[in-house]
Order: C-alpha cells, then sequence, then structure tokens
C-alpha cells in the first residue's frame, strides 16, 4: 500500500511541477522562467504584480510564477509595499502550494554582503521555510570559465553563504545561448523528493491578511481615482489655454528629474548626468512656450540643513532663471521606492526653504512609469501609506505619471499641460512665482565674493605647491607612504581608500567596526592605507614613522559642513597629539557631486567651519571621484600633494646637526605637546619616590658621584659653552629631552628588531634619584645613559635650574665670574660670523646677549674705576721723608694715571668691539626678516 501511495505520488509531481521565480531586478527571473517553459512567455521587463504561466516540458507539465523584483542593494525598508505584498501573494497562484523557489542571482555583478542581506530579508516575508524548498541559479551572459563551486569560492563569503543556505543546492543558466534545462529539472525533481513530494505552505494568516490589504487599498484607490474625476469634470468648462508655461522641477537625487525635462520638451534620449546647478530648456510643446527649470536635488533622507548651502542657494536662485518667476512646480517621485515618513519630511523641507505657500503651486509627478505597468497610480499611493498619501493631499490631490521611456508617446505630456492648465482655472489663476528683487541682489552679491574668495584661495594654494615642488625636485620622490583615514559616518572613508589602492579592499557595505590596514604598490611606491572607525580618535600607532605618513580628514561634498562636524573631526586629530596638524589634508569624497563648479567654489559658499578646518590644515584639499575610479590622474595628484607637504619636513632634517640637542619641535604648538606628553610619560613610567631637592640633598648625591661641582642660582637663559659645560632651565630641558624622544622614532627605523633603543645623551640621571630607564607607550625602553659619557644630571626646583656639568671640566663657579665671562665673550667676538655665533650661544635671545654684554661691560668698568682710585697716603716724620713721600706720591699718581690711560684704551677697544658687534647684529636681522618677509 505504502509502495502504491509512494508512486502515486511521484507519477503526480512529475507530471505537474510549480515554480515561483524570485531575484532582484534585472538578475534574469523572467528570462529563466522563458528558458523553463521553452518560449517567451514572460516580459524581460519590470513589474509590480505576479505573472503565472502554465505549460508542458518534457511530458510533465510546468507553473511557472514570475514576481517582482526587487532593488538589489535595498531593504525591505526601501521596498515598495506593492512588491513585498505581491511577493507573499505569489504562493497563492499556484495552489495548494509551490514545489520549488528559484532564487535567481546575476554572477555579472558583484554580489556583495549587501546584496546578501536583501535576498535573505525579501525571502523572509514568506517564512524561514523557504530555503529548504529553495535552489540558488545562477544567470550570466558571459561563458562560464569555472565550475559551479569555484564560481562561488570566487564570488566571495556571501554567495557562499547563500548557497549554504540552500543546502548546497546550485545551478547556472547562461542566457546568452541555448541551454539544456532538464539538469536543472531533475534537480528540481530531486528536492521534491527530499521534501517528501510536499508543497511549501505559508505559516499562520499571512496571505489572508495580505489578500485583505490588497481589497482594502484597491477600494480606496477607487475612491481616490472618483474625487479626482469628479474635480476634473467641475473644472474642464473653465479650462482656457495659455500660450506660455514656466515649470520648475524639484525632487531628491536620482528621483528623475532630469528624464522628466527631456520627456516634457521631447528631447531626444542623451546620457543622464547629474544636475550640479540648475539648467534650462525651452521649447514649443502642443503650440506653448513650455520653460523648465531643472535644479540640484537633495538626498532623500536629508533635511535642508543637512543639504550643502551651494544646493540650497541653488534652488533659491532658479526661481530667477525663468523671469518673471516660474507657474507651476513640479515634485518629481520615483514610483519604484518606498516613500518614507523621512522622504516626505525632506521634501516638505526643501520645498518650504522657497515658500511656505508653495503647495498651492506644486504638482506630483512620479517618474518611471512603465514599472507600474498593471497597477494604477492610484493603487500604488494608497499602498505606500500615509506619508505619501499626506504629500498628495497637500498638493490638493494634484498627481501625474510620466514614463520616460515612452517620450514619443505625446498623450502623457498632453495630459500634464491639462492638469496644469486645470491649475491656473483654480483659485491660484494664471500667476507666477517671483522672487524678492532684494534676495537676488544679496544672492549676487555673496556669489561675487564667494567667487573672489575661490580665486585668490586657488593662488596661495598654487603659489604653495609651486614652492614645495622646488623643494621636492631636491628630494626624490618617497619611497613609502602611510595614509590614515578619519571622519565621520557617511563620509565615504572606506570609498576613497578603495579608490586610492585601485581596488576593492575595504568594505563599502558595512560600517567600519575597527581599523582595517592594506598596502598596496602604486607606480613604484608603497602605499599603505587605514581606515578607522567612522567618529574614532587617532591613536598614536597609527601615525608611527617610518614610513611617512599623512592624515586624510574626508567629508562629504554633497552635504553640508556644520561646525559641529569641524569640532569632531578637530577632537579625532587633536587627541593624537597637536603635532598632526602639519600632516592633515582634506580630502572631500562624493566628487562626481563636483560638476562644472571648482572645489573652491564650495569651500566658499559652505561658510566659515569648512574654511577654518581648510584653512587649519595648511590650505591642502584634494576631491576623490570615487564611482570614477578609472581615473588614476586623481590619486596621482593626491599622493604628490601628500610629498609637497612632506618637503619641510624632510628638509628640516636633512639640516638638522648630528648634535641630539637640536631636535627640538618645529613649531611652539608641537614642542608644548612633546613637553606634556614628555612629562606625563617621564612621570608616569619612573619609579619616582618622594625626593629631597633640597640643595644640601643634591649635593650630598654629586659627592657620592664623585662630580666636583658648585650649586649656583643661574639667571633664565638657554645656553651652550664649550668644554662640557651645559646650562639650561627647567623647561628648556624638559622641551629639548621630550623632542628628543619624539624624535626618536629616526632611531628606531635602525634599530627594527631590537628590544632596546639606546639613545646617547650628554646627560645621565644618578641611580639614586631615577630609574635608569624609561618606558614610553609601552615601546620598548629607552636609556639615559651615554655608553662613554656619563656626567651627572643635576634637578633642581622649579624656580631654579638644571646644571650639566662634565666631570673632567672645572669646578662650576658663578656665571658672572670675570675669567667666564671673558672667555666666552672672546669666543663670541672672534667667531667670525652669524652662523658660528648661533651656534656656540644657541637658543639664546638677541636680548639675553645684550643682558650678557652689559654685565661684562659693567665689570670691567668697575674693575677698571676701582684700580684707578689713589691710596691714601703715610703721615712724613720729617722734611725729608715729605719730600720723598711727596715725590713718591707724583710717581705713583703718574702711574696710577698710566694704568687709568691704559685701561681707557681698554674700554675703548672693547666699545669698538661691542660697536662692530651691534652693526653685524643689525644686518644679520635685517637680512633675516627680508629673507622671512620673501618667504
Amino acid at each position: 500500500m505504502a509502495t502504491s501511495e509512494t508512486s502515486e505520488a511521484d507519477s503526480w509531481c512529475n507530471s505537474h511541477l510549480k515554480i515561483i521565480l524570485l531575484g532582484g531586478r534585472n538578475s534574469g527571473k523572467s528570462s529563466v522562467g522563458n528558458l523553463l517553459l521553452g518560449k517567451d512567455e514572460f516580459l524581460t521587463k519590470e513589474r509590480t504584480i505576479c505573472s503565472r504561466r502554465v505549460g508542458m516540458v518534457a511530458g510533465q507539465w510546468l507553473t511557472v510564477v514570475d514576481t517582482p523584483g526587487w532593488w538589489c542593494d535595498f531593504s525591505t525598508q526601501d521596498t515598495c509595499e506593492l512588491v513585498k505584498r505581491e511577493l507573499v501573494n505569489s504562493v497563492s497562484l499556484c495552489s495548494p502550494g509551490p514545489h520549488v523557489f528559484l532564487i535567481i542571482v546575476k554572477l555579472s555583478s558583484a554580489f556583495s554582503e549587501r546584496r546578501r542581506r536583501a535576498v535573505e530579508e525579501h525571502v523572509a516575508l514568506l517564512g524561514d521555510g523557504v530555503w529548504s524548498h529553495s535552489i540558488l541559479v545562477l544567470t550570466g551572459t558571459d561563458r562560464f570559465k569555472h565550475s559551479e563551486e569555484e564560481q562561488v569560492l570566487i564570488a566571495g563569503k556571501a554567495l557562499h553563504w547563500l548557497r549554504e543556505r540552500c543546502n548546497h543546492r546550485t545551478h547556472r543558466f547562461n542566457l546568452s545561448v541555448g541551454t539544456d534545462v532538464s539538469k536543472l529539472l531533475e534537480k528540481i525533481q530531486r528536492i521534491v523528493r527530499e521534501n517528501g513530494h510536499g508543497v511549501f505552505e505559508v505559516q499562520g494568516n499571512i496571505l489572508q491578511e495580505a489578500a485583505e490589504e490588497t481589497r482594502r487599498v484597491e477600494e480606496r484607490a477607487q475612491q481616490r481615482l472618483m474625487r479626482v474625476r469628479r474635480h476634473r469634470c467641475l473644472m474642464q468648462e473653465r479650462v482656457r489655454a495659455v500660450s506660455d508655461i514656466r515649470l520648475m522641477l524639484l525632487g531628491a537625487k536620482g528621483s528623475g528629474k532630469t528624464s522628466v525635462m527631456n520627456t516634457i520638451l521631447s528631447r531626444e534620449t542623451q546620457p543622464t548626468k547629474k544636475t550640479i546647478q540648475c539648467v534650462t530648456g525651452k521649447a514649443m510643446v502642443f503650440g506653448r512656450d513650455v520653460t523648465v527649470v531643472d535644479t540640484p536635488g537633495w538626498w532623500m533622507n536629508y533635511f535642508c540643513e543637512e543639504s550643502s548651502i551651494f544646493d540650497q542657494r541653488e534652488m533659491v536662485l532658479s526661481l530667477s532663471l525663468c523671469p518673471p518667476g516660474p507657474h507651476v512646480f513640479l515634485l518629481v517621485i520615483r514610483a519604484d521606492r518606498a516613500f518614507t515618513e523621512t522622504y516626505r519630511r525632506a521634501a516638505q523641507d526643501h520645498l518650504e526653504l522657497i515658500s511656505e505657500h508653495i503647495w498651492s503651486r506644486v504638482i506630483l509627478v512620479f517618474s518611471v512609469g512603465d514599472w507600474l505597468e498593471g497597477t494604477s497610480l492610484e493603487q500604488y499611493i494608497e499602498s505606500e501609506g500615509e506619508p505619501l498619501q499626506w504629500l498628495v493631499e497637500r498638493c490638493g490631490n494634484r498627481y501625474h505619471v510620466l514614463n520616460c521611456r515612452a517620450r514619443g508617446d505625446g498623450f502623457q505630456v498632453r495630459e500634464l499641460i491639462r492638469k496644469i492648465e486645470l491649475l491656473f482655472t483654480g483659485g491660484s489663476g494664471y500667476q507666477y512665482y517671483e522672487i524678492e528683487r532684494s534676495v537676488v541682489e544679496q544672492l549676487d552679491m555673496k556669489m561675487r565674493e564667494e567667487s573672489e574668495g575661490a580665486k585668490e584661495r586657488l593662488r596661495m594654494k598654487e603659489k604653495q605647491r609651486q614652492m614645495a615642488k622646488s623643494q621636492l625636485e631636491k628630494l626624490g620622490p618617497l619611497q613609502e607612504l602611510r595614509l590614515v583615514l578619519i571622519g565621520g559616518r557617511k563620509t565615504g572613508k572606506s570609498s576613497c581608500g578603495n579608490t586610492i589602492l585601485g581596488r576593492e579592499c575595504f568594505n563599502t557595505d558595512t560600517h567600519t567596526a575597527s581599523c582595517a590596514v592594506i598596502q598596496h604598490k602604486i607606480k613604484d611606491k608603497v602605499v599603505t592605507v587605514v581606515d578607522t572607525p567612522g567618529g574614532s580618535s587617532v591613536s598614536p600607532n597609527l601615525v608611527t614613522e617610518p614610513p611617512t605618513c599623512a592624515v586624510l580628514l574626508v567629508v562629504n561634498l554633497s552635504s553640508s559642513f556644520k561646525n559641529t562636524q569641524k569640532e569632531e573631526l578637530e577632537e579625532q586629530l587633536e587627541e593624537g597629539g597637536g603635532h598632526l596638524w602639519h600632516k592633515a589634508v582634506v580630502l572631500f569624497s562624493y566628487g562626481d557631486w563636483l560638476g562644472d563648479t571648482s572645489i573652491e567654489q564650495r569651500i566658499e559658499s559652505e561658510g566659515e567651519p569648512l574654511q577654518r578646518l581648510v584653512e587649519k590644515c595648511g590650505n591642502r584639499y584634494q576631491v576623490l571621484d570615487n564611482r570614477n575610479t578609472e581615473n588614476g590622474d586623481q590619486v596621482d595628484d593626491l599622493i604628490q600633494l601628500i610629498e609637497e607637504m612632506t618637503t619641510d619636513e624632510r628638509v628640516e632634517a636633512l639640516h638638522r646637526t648630528d648634535h641630539m640637542w637640536s631636535s627640538v619641535p618645529a613649531t611652539h604648538e608641537q614642542e608644548e605637546d612633546a613637553v606634556t606628553q614628555f612629562k606625563q610619560d617621564f612621570n608616569t613610567s619612573c619609579d619616582l619616590p618622594d625626593l629631597d631637592f633640597s640643595t644640601q640633598a643634591i649635593q650630598k648625591c654629586l659627592d657620592a658621584t664623585g662630580a666636583a661641582c658648585q650649586l649656583v642660582p643661574l639667571p633664565a637663559s638657554r645656553m651652550r659653552a664649550q668644554n662640557g659645560v651645559t646650562v639650561l632651565d627647567r623647561d628648556t630641558f624638559m622641551s629639548i629631552m621630550a623632542s628628543v624622544l619624539f624624535e626618536k622614532k629616526s632611531l628606531r627605523s635602525a634599530a627594527t628588531g631590537h628590544e632596546r633603543t639606546t639613545v646617547n645623551l650628554p646627560v645621565y640621571v644618578p641611580a639614586e634619584l631615577f630609574n635608569n630607564n624609561l618606558r614610553l607607550n609601552g615601546e620598548g625602553q629607552v636609556s639615559l645613559y651615554s655608553a662613554s659619557h656619563q656626567p651627572p644630571l643635576v634637578v633642581l626646583p622649579q624656580s631654579q635650574n638644571i646644571v650639566v656639568v662634565d666631570e673632567s671640566a672645572a669646578n662650576v663657579r658663578q656665571l658672572c665670574h670675570p675669567v667666564l665671562i671673558e672667555r666666552t665673550l672672546r669666543r663670541l667676538t672672534e667667531s667670525g660670523g652669524l652662523q658660528q655665533l648661533i651656534e656656540q650661544w644657541g637658543d639664546s635671545s638677541l636680548e639675553e646677549l645684550e643682558a650678557f654684554i652689559d654685565a661684562y661691560f659693567e665689570m670691567v668698568w668697575e674693575q677698571t674705576m676701582g684700580s684707578c682710585q689713589l691710596t691714601e697716603p703715610k703721615s712724613p716724620t720729617t722734611e725729608q721723608d715729605t719730600e720723598v713721600t711727596e715725590a713718591g706720591q707724583d710717581v705713583e699718581v703718574l702711574s696710577s694715571i698710566d694704568r687709568k690711560l691704559s685701561k681707557l684704551e681698554l674700554l675703548e677697544e672693547i666699545r669698538n668691539d661691542l660697536f662692530k658687534m651691534k652693526e653685524s647684529l643689525e644686518q644679520s636681522c635685517k637680512a633675516i626678516q627680508e629673507l622671512t618677509h620673501k618667504s
């Protein structure tokens, strides 16, 4: 009995198979259905309703249901309610249920993670049981070079996941040649047997609810249609033809405004370009002079404040392009996409930017009307729900649909003109919207100012780059480069990384959750690109050198740039250290939305936040069109800009002396950051006890080291003397120490693989005070000991100074000791040039030099005057003694006068020397000022 029942089931199954086709738009569903039936039963174009066909193939009946496709990269949230409801209703077209679902995927397109999620979400509308009845069908038009298994592996993880979800059931069709469907039918028979010859059944009341919703939508659609017809009949008698019609198109980006314009004006099919600036078109249409103004669109999910100021201004200025003003505003909406509450609010926000009273002159125009074949426009409106219905009511129930592919069909354009004339017959009459002259004048003045600002910014950038190029020619190109991308979410960081590397390395389907590092060779240059999570800060390990590093601040060119975004980028960058600004470049993504306008115009029009960011990056900026990845010139220009940015740093490195004390940060801001970081690392890395900084304690420590020195209060100055004597104030020492440790990265490159890096400094810290080694940022140890030279380091309180004494040097005496001053001044006066003077004097200022000279002059004067003073004579005892005394006094006076004259001659020589030094310093200062002014 069981054998008989099984045989009957097999016979029934073999005689009639029920198949449902699922897949995204343009995936080849209809073509697969035609192949199964052996003839062209399905029209290979998109539709909103299911289509069922029955045929006899190889002695068995097939029922095939073709379903509406979804946008391959869209989630169910962005899919029209009509499509989602039809997917569920498809099951009812092959009662009691389908045996197999064929999930169609187009191989010629990259099957990304986003597309995988789209398949998963749309199939899930039918329930989880679908997967046990599914076969993955891969379609293509090229000759297959690999097996199915290899093809799935090549396609990546997303397609591999989908294949596993279908229990590894896969089939492949080449749609460009005749294909044998017998193998696919065998696989269908096999899956039917595996499922016990059972059919798929929708769980719960899903089918019943879908049918009920379809009935309610049809009722509401019929009622809306009757209201529109009734109103049209009332107005028909009062309609009068007009000879001049001025229209203005508004809508979101990608809504089809340009296609609508071409359809109205009966233009030939042209490659559709993005509308960046307003475009005006004129034509004679059914006896009327029609002027149409196309405007830039807004992102569907962006409110007015999120659109760029440039786009907002273009919308307002468009009113003046069809003087004296437009009669009607056509709000264009795609009929093949869901219309959410966010999209409604965005449309309302942008229209009311022009005027709050604009709604009496608005007609809704639905583009992509061919997609609605088989469904009325009223059914679509009622299916989408309250957001779209609110918009239709706000426009006075005025709406129209255009099939922009059928431009030869004049009927749809004639109907639109009749609806426009009905609008004139209504309460607004034949009026137009006129923009105030004062508004136009203010905008024109603002645009002229921005144009001048853009020219000046470009001039400054070209001059800056020209100077850098002259330096770069001497240095040569870099061999390695590290680029760190930072920015907020939805700025296009990952896409920029892929454009730079020339390949799909970073995943653009999902938000970047963690840092991703990819390295690739670009024209003999090793380029490393680091993609960071949106809004994350720059950690120090991301910008380590070598190689040369640049930080790219990614900014979305197609949207507004507010002060909050600027502050976020500043915070991200400054947490990595203030010194990173001289490595920063503003990188504008979405360069395809620049159009014929210059980036300088956009920077000036966007306002102060963006301008300040660009200026803080040294007026360095670049644009990337991530849709035009084949344009290698834009990447080459970016790398060239980064190399030019590094010229100052590389030139400074070349001119840096071997003396480690000269490694001071280039800017005051960088110096402060380095000092702060060093103090933190020094305090946290060294095991510091509670130290006694009293003079007695330090002297005791020095005595223990065997160093003979005398602690003295010193003036706050910066001086490098010869013979091993170095005098530094405390803050200067911290700055120089921080600089040396900051620049130690160049030493680390030579010590790769070593656990310990030794920096030879002319100082060391006695073990009695500190630990020998510092551990900074957890990156190994830095020794403060020199292998061959170990003078003691004396740390005095904050109000005092640091004195470094060479063990082989004599005792340190007062700084104003005559011998030391005379020796120092002699070295200065015998320097023979400004360069020697600077090298010997160190970082001292001219004011400190002047004070030093004054102290020396005062000392010599006091010594000279003191030697010229007469000694008090003794009282004579006799007349002879008196004569001798008087003679001796005369001789002594003459001798004193002679000595005085000699001292005065010495002072005169000193005066002449000082005067010559003064003249030399003045000439040097003037030369420096002239060079600074020229640079």
